[in-house]
């Protein structure tokens, strides 16, 4: 039976961070919701559709529109065509990208705050158990992309990351059932 005051503390410190986070990136970017993470994910994903933005950020497809739409005429986001005539690609203007490497050095300074107490060693261990974590946890692309939604994937590529490895092996595991 796992801790229950671990488990507390947890939830406590996923809050704290979450709301944190969330209050930065957008103080930072001046717009609430899930703008913060849309420029982030179509930082790391240019070209791709409003569907696929939708899943990432876990937004309904109406609601995603209305988001691009905004981002579209704050002079952030840019549609294009795709390859499939029926969907639009969504890549970040020249502002878009300076504002989404704002985003990430203002999200990654909150979290250092968080990770800042501890020793260099006790860095270390805490993030091989986030890694054990989030490889256990992965069950599909879609919740990765979800989970990475803010993430600086530059320090943690694909081949790495400990989700993509999770859901890699998950769906091996499954095909070979």
């Amino acid at each position: 039976m796992l801790d229950c005051r671990s488990l507390n503390l947890l939830g406590a410190l996923v809050v704290s961070i979450h709301d944190k986070m969330t209050e930065v990136v957008e103080g930072e970017l001046g717009m609430g919701g899930q703008a913060p993470a849309a420029l982030v994910t179509i930082t790391h994903n240019p070209g791709e559709s409003v569907a696929f933005l939708s899943g990432a950020l876990r937004l309904s497809h109406p609601g995603c529109v209305r988001l691009v739409d905004k981002l579209v005429r704050a002079g952030l986001v840019e549609r294009g065509e795709a390859q499939d005539k029926r969907f639009v690609s969504l890549t970040l203007s020249a502002a878009g990208r300076r504002c989404s490497q704002e985003l990430l050095r203002a999200r990654r300074r909150t979290l250092e705050v968080f990770m800042q107490p501890l020793r260099r060693q006790q860095q270390i261990q805490l993030t091989e158990l986030l890694e054990i974590m989030l490889r256990e946890t992965a069950t599909t692309k879609q919740a990765g992309d979800a989970a990475c939604r803010l993430c600086e994937e530059q320090h943690c590529p694909q081949p790495e990351c400990p989700i993509t490895q999770g859901f890699t092996r998950n769906s091996a595991s499954a095909a070979a059932i």
